[in-house]
């Protein structure tokens, strides 16, 4: 009887053992399983934070994006339209065609009157060298360059904002 209850004592410390041991499985299944998902959580958390930062990025683009096809090509007219390199082409284009048309108007009063008492150079307006002076100007304006447009070019890497707030600026300040 002895034996019996030698071996129902050694079982029973055996199954306590084992008890124990499977014990201890569970308690680091469980915290690896509570590991694992607190890195899910913060990986979600973190997904989840990267994500608003996209959408944020994505509507500051819409709007860059609506900017550039609204105002910014009013910016840039006007930034042509003030500059002076434009102003001064312009100008020299005027003033050699109006010389044109008055030589023309000179020639055809001299043909017409038929009289070749005084030559053409003669008489007060007009210009010997208005075509050559037209000539050059077309030239000139062909090869014209916009020297405010530099502006934009500056602007690359600025934020929409700064872009804006320089568009409301005088574009060519007065010397």
């Amino acid at each position: 009887m002895q034996t019996a209850y030698d071996q129902l004592l050694a079982d029973h410390v055996r199954l306590e053992n084992e008890k124990e041991e499977v014990e201890r499985s569970r308690d680091r299944i469980t915290e690896a399983h509570q590991a694992v998902l607190a890195r899910m959580i913060e990986m979600l958390n973190q997904y989840d934070s990267e994500v608003t930062e996209l959408y944020s990025l994505i509507s500051k683009l819409l709007l860059t994006k609506q900017w550039f096809l609204t105002e910014s090509m009013a910016w840039v007219v006007r930034l042509v339209h003030q500059s002076p390199e434009l102003e001064k082409v312009v100008a020299d284009l005027v003033n050699c065609v109006n010389a044109i048309g008055v030589n023309d108007g000179i020639k055809q009063g001299f043909h017409g009157a038929k009289t070749t008492d005084k030559l053409m150079i003669e008489v007060p307006g007009y210009d010997v060298e208005a075509k050559n002076a037209l000539d050059a100007t077309v030239k000139a304006f062909d090869k014209f360059h916009i020297s405010v447009l530099h502006k934009i070019s500056d602007l690359v890497n600025e934020p929409l904002s700064m872009i804006k707030e320089k568009s409301q600026l005088p574009i060519v300040e007065d010397n």
